[in-house]
């Protein structure tokens, strides 16, 4: 169930309520018991730092050869000039 933060027009306070999305809005204030209560936007509860969690789960393994040194990595696939096909697929 979603967490909706309410604050109260007429004393400030703020709370919060674990409501249902097919709950209606609370409206009565619990601190000072008047129907003043606005449901507001509050920022998300999580923050993603770091590298990136992506890198840990979800990233591909030729992007992860990348943080390697770039001279072991292009070495391996590159092919030596003047030698192998041009560009039509014929060899020279």
């Amino acid at each position: 169930m979603p967490t909706y933060e309410y604050e109260c027009d007429a004393c400030g306070a703020r709370e919060e309520h674990f409501q249902s999305i097919t709950e209606p809005p609370k409206q009565v204030c619990s601190a000072c018991g008047k129907s003043a209560l606005k449901r507001v936007i509050s920022p998300a509860a999580f923050v993603l730092k770091g590298g990136g969690w992506y890198k840990d789960g979800y990233a591909s393994s030729k992007s992860s050869a990348k943080s390697g040194t770039e001279s072991t990595s292009s070495s391996s696939t590159e092919k030596p000039a003047g030698k192998g096909t041009d560009s039509g697929g014929k060899k020279e």
